[in-house]
This record gives structure tokens, C-alpha cells and sequence, in this order.
């Protein structure tokens, strides 16, 4: 059967888009590729039409549960249901040992699993014995380590492929610059790859950025909601009680129901958000970045971001989920000073001290069990004794394992595992060191990309070709951006000046008077007149500013705490519990 002939049986349509047949001529050729498409352009079917061609069995690493499942269930209402399964934490043991031993028995197709599933060592074993043509890295950009959702368990990944004898290996993403491709293509292995890109314009997405003040935020969400067409909507926030309060102003002045979606909430809870959103059951979720991979719901008409993302690479996904039916839809991102303090705040607080790389090896040579230098200990412990949390303890697993220190085995989340590759020399010490001062300085390029985005006056469609590498003319089917028309958002008033001046001198007073210093969560629990265990322990309040702003929204505060870092009123200690340090008040 021909690829015509087959995607029309196989899927009902007449004719490929854009990059579709030149990529699955190459998986069933049985040669890598690096497929880049815009989000709903149709990546999926790269992968699954050759899939269900072949006589071999096709895995599909996917990052996200619900992910899989849309995928799996809409295979399966084609016809598909019993070439096709998937594999992961949310099954019942009895499911994912029935759709692996239909893998090595031949009867699938289609595997889904996560890629935290080569952890196994059960898995890995049993998965081998089936005969895997092509394996596929979906969401690739988390294979890179400057990618703007890295994942070390993406790492073990190019060499899960070689031990399961895969024919070809397929990399697949809506948003990789051109650095973040070239990384996938190193760390995947990927052999003389067919390289597809189709372009990242979205025509039918309109462009704005905003720039409010922290008391104008939510009217202005509120006001953008209300517009004639704007429903569905997500609307992004950058912390999970951000979303929750979010949500609930969002409910009373728009009539609708509103639901919050983060990680802090029950599994359940969020499936069942994710289910009303899909069905139209709810017009408006409010969500961390928690939300986003696994929403496939084409008539999403508006997504606004309440706060500015790390890097233009998630803003851009993120954004895409809006349109993904090709009617006209609108992208929002508004825009605060303090966003920009927070970003400086956290690239500061998660850059690592040289010494740490040192420290984890010796507890690693700590944990060997033999004379061989097997380790095994519990990630928690190891993350409490060097001070840091688990996205700085993978980072430094990370770092030891490219200078060759270590070699980690397959593990559960909670363990780390594997071998001591060598000793931990001054070679070793310096190539962490470089890896870490390139983290950072990645970190830093992010910053400096997504707030050029935010800042530029000129076409903002242009901006993001241009960030990814497309040189195509920009085009737009409906509105283009407010850079090309500035009728497109409407500019929030200005704060008043007295009652921004008053709320200033009760911060750097707070800042100067608190003792042990205090940081910019307390500093505004204080000013609202929390009584928390910490403030009357440590007499806060006692502070002449204690409770001067009761009336005020306790996230105002904290927007308004962040403007003065951001504008170097204030600063912050290092370290992983920052402090507020304000300037010494003059004499006279």
C-alpha cells in the first residue's frame, strides 16, 4: 500500500500537509529524523502512520499521561484499538503487564509510554524481547539541557534505543531554536537525520503584550475574557495560589465557572478539570504550566499569561494552544516589572556552588556496595545534605555523568543508582564547573530572548520567526500583533503615585528594621498583618509597618515588592532562602 492510499484508509484524509509524507518516508525507510512542526500541524501522524504500516513495533516516549491517552483513544476510535496501548503509572499493574506482553508477542504497534518508565529495570528487560522498529522522542526538546523544558530522564533515552536494537529513532517538537536542535540531534545519536521543518508561523494567532500594573491585571483578564468570541480560554499563571485566587475573581466577575489547575491538587481533581475543559463544560481554566502538553483542544480561542514565562521557547507552546482548529484566536501576555525581578531572583537562586559536584560524588562513593563502585541511595537525603532541591540534584547528577564521574543505572524517581565511572579529579572539577557556568549563562539567553520579545516595538510574529530560525514573511490571517497595531491593547492607568509612595517606605522599612531579615513572602505577610507562628516568634509584629497595608491584596504587596528589586531599590541575598537587603537610610 502506498503513503496515499494509507493515510486515507488509515486516517481519512485526502491529502499530507506540509512535512508529513517526507517524514514518513523516512521512519519507514528506517532512517533518523528530527521532525520540528508548530504545534497542531499534525506531528503525530509522522510517527503513526508508519507505525501502523510497519510489521515491527513502533514506541512513542511522551512525557505526559494525558497525552498518550488523547493519542491512544483517538487511534482507538479509528479502528485501531488493538494494535495500540500504552504503558504508565496510572494503570492498574495487571494493564501495563498485558500491554507489554502484547509488545513482545507482536501483536502491537503502538507503545506509549513516559520516559521515566526506562527507570525499570523490569521494563527495560521485558520491552527487549519485542522487535522495535522505530522509536520515537516526542516533546524532544526535553532531551536538551537548554531546552525550555529540560528532562534528565531524557537523557538515558538515546541509549535505551541502542539496547532495544531500534531500527531509527524519530525526534519530535513544535519549538526548538536552532541550538536546541542541533543538542537533540548530539544527544539522541541521531545518525545522518532527515531533517523537517515546516515553518513555526502560526497565521491565525494574534500577538499582544501588555503591560499592567499589579492592581490592573486581573481587569484587564477580566476585560479580555468578556470580548465577543473569547471563550474558551486558559489563562496561565505563574503559581499555584496565583491560580487559585485567580480563578476565584475570575468566577465572580464573569459568571462562568472557573477552575484553577496545578500540580499541588489531587490527581483526580485534575483529570477532572482537564475532562470539563475538553467537553466545554468549563469555558475557563486558570493553570500553572502544569496545563499545556496534554490539552488537545482545537477551539481554544484566547490564552493570556498572567505573568511572563522563563523563555519565549514555553511562551510560544504555551501560546499555541490557542487556534488549533485554524479559526482566528488571540495570545495576551501581560507584563510586570516584578516578573522581570523574579526571573533575576530565581536564575540567582538555582546557580550552583562549585563545590557541590565534589560533595555528591564523595557521598556516592559513600553509597558503593562493592568493589565495583555501585551506589544506590535515596535521592531525598541526598538533596537535604547538600542543601538543595530535586531540579539541583538532577542537574548535578547530570553534570557528573557527562564528565564521565559517574554512569547512572535505571531507577525509581526516588532512588540514584549506577556506578562510579572514576574519581572525582581536578579534570572533573573543571568540566562541571563549565557545565554549570553554561547552565547559567543559558539561563541568563533565555532571559535576554523573552524580554526583548516583551520590550520590542516592533511586529512581534516577526520576533518569534526570527528567535527559531524561520526567515519566512510574517503573515497573518486576521490581527497580526500591537506591534503592527497598538489599537490591539489598551494601556492600563498608571498606579496612584501617593499610595505607591507610602507602600514603598513601609517595604525598605520592613526590609531595614526586621530582625533576622526577612524575604519577600514575610515581608508582605507583615505589611497585610498576618499573625503567623514566625512573625510573633520573632516579634514582626512589633515593626512600626506591621499591618499598615491590611486593606491591600496581599499579592499587590508582592508585585509591589518585586517593581523595587526589579527597578534596584531593593536587592536579595543568594542562596536558597533569600533575604531582603534594602540601601541604609541617609543621615540628615
Amino acid at each position: 500500500m502506498d503513503l496515499d492510499a494509507a493515510l486515507l484508509e488509515n486516517f481519512g484524509f485526502s491529502a499530507f500537509r506540509a512535512g508529513q509524507r517526507e517524514a514518513c518516508e523516512a521512519a519507514l525507510a528506517g532512517r533518523d529524523a528530527l521532525v520540528v512542526m508548530p504545534t497542531g500541524s499534525g506531528k503525530s501522524l509522522c510517527y503513526q502512520l508508519p507505525g501502523l504500516m510497519g510489521e515491527d513495533l513502533t514506541i512513542v516516549v511522551s512525557p505526559l499521561v494525558s497525552l498518550m491517552q488523547d493519542q491512544v483513544e483517538a487511534l482507538a476510535a479509528r479502528g485501531f484499538r488493538e494494535q495500540v496501548a500504552l504503558i504508565n503509572s496510572q494503570q492498574e499493574a495487571g494493564a501495563n503487564e498485558s500491554a507489554l506482553a502484547r509488545a513482545t508477542a507482536g501483536d502491537l504497534r503502538l507503545l506509549y509510554v513516559a520516559p521515566e518508565r526506562f527507570s525499570s529495570p523490569r521494563f527495560v528487560a521485558g520491552i527487549r524481547e519485542a522487535s522495535v522498529g522505530l522509536f520515537v522522542v516526542d516533546e524532544a526538546h526535553c532531551v536538551s539541557q537548554w531546552g525550555h523544558d529540560f528532562r534528565p530522564d531524557y537523557f538515558r533515552l538515546a541509549d535505551a534505543a541502542r539496547y532495544l536494537g531500534a531500527r531509527s529513532i524519530l525526534a519530535s517538537t513544535a519549538t526548538a531554536t536552532a541550538r536546541v536542535a542541533v543538542d537533540i540531534e548530539a544527544r539522541l545519536g541521531l545518525r545522518e537525520p532527515a531533517r523537517v521543518a515546516t515553518g513555526f508561523d502560526r497565521p491565525n494567532l494574534s500577538f499582544a503584550v501588555a503591560r499592567p500594573g499589579g492592581h490592573e491585571k486581573s481587569r484587564m483578564i477580566i476585560a479580555e475574557l468578556s470580548r465577543e468570541d473569547a471563550l474558551p480560554a486558559i489563562v496561565y499563571a505563574g503559581t499555584r495560589a496565583g491560580c487559585e485566587e485567580l480563578a476565584q475573581e475570575l468566577a465572580g466577575a464573569l459568571g462562568e465557572k472557573v477552575l484553577p489547575y496545578h500540580a499541588g491538587l489531587e490527581r483526580e481533581r485534575r483529570a477532572g478539570v482537564q475532562r470539563s475543559f475538553l467537553a466545554d463544560e468549563v469555558r475557563v481554566v486558570v493553570a500553572t504550566n502544569a496545563f499545556g502538553m496534554g490539552v488537545d483542544k482545537p477551539n481554544v480561542r484566547t490564552v493570556i499569561h498572567a505573568s511572563v514565562p522563563a523563555s519565549l521557547e514555553a511562551y510560544y507552546q504555551e501560546a499555541g494552544r490557542a487556534g488549533r482548529d485554524g479559526r482566528l484566536s488571540r495570545a495576551l501576555l501581560l507584563a510586570e516589572n516584578r516578573d522581570k525581578a523574579l526571573h533575576v531572583h530565581f536564575i540567582r537562586r538555582d546557580e550552583l556552588d562549585e563545590r557541590l559536584p565534589g560533595r555528591l560524588a564523595g557521598l556516592l562513593t559513600d553509597a558503593a556496595v562493592d568493589l565495583e563502585g555501585l551506589y544506590s541511595a535515596a535521592a531525598d537525603e541526598l538533596g537535604r545534605s547538600l542543601g538543595v532541591k530535586a531540579d539541583g540534584l538532577r542537574a548535578l547528577l547530570g553534570h557528573l555523568a557527562r564528565a564521565g564521574v559517574i554512569e547512572p543505572a535505571p531507577s525509581p524517581p526516588d532512588r540514584v543508582a549506577g556506578r562510579m565511572a572514576r574519581p572525582f579529579d581536578r579534570r572533573a572539577a573543571a568540566q562541571c564547573h563549565a557545565l554549570a557556568a553554561e547552565g547559567t549563562r543559558a539561563r541568563w539567553r533565555q532571559y535576554r530572548e523573552i524580554w526583548g520579545y516583551v520590550e520590542t516595538g516592533s511586529c512581534r510574529r516577526r520576533a518569534i520567526l526570527r528567535h527559531f530560525g524561520d526567515h519566512a514573511q510574517p503573515s497573518a490571517e486576521g490581527d497580526c500583533c500591537d506591534g503592527c497595531d497598538s489599537g490591539l491593547v489598551r494601556v492600563a492607568a498608571p498606579p496612584d503615585p501617593v499610595a505607591v509612595g507610602e507602600l514603598d517606605d513601609a517595604i525598605i522599612s520592613v526590609a531595614r528594621a526586621a530582625k533576622p531579615s526577612v524575604g519577600r513572602t514575610t515581608c508582605a505577610e507583615i505589611l497585610h498583618g498576618a499573625r503567623t507562628k514566625k512573625i510573633e516568634r520573632n516579634s514582626y509584629d512589633g515593626l512600626p509597618a506591621y499591618a499598615t497595608s491590611a486593606r491591600r491584596r496581599r499579592a499587590d504587596i508582592l508585585a509591589r515588592i518585586d517593581e523595587l528589586i526589579g527597578e534596584g531599590r531593593l536587592a536579595t541575598s543568594g542562596g536558597a532562602y533569600p533575604v531582603l537587603k534594602a540601601p541604609l537610610a541617609r543621615a540628615g
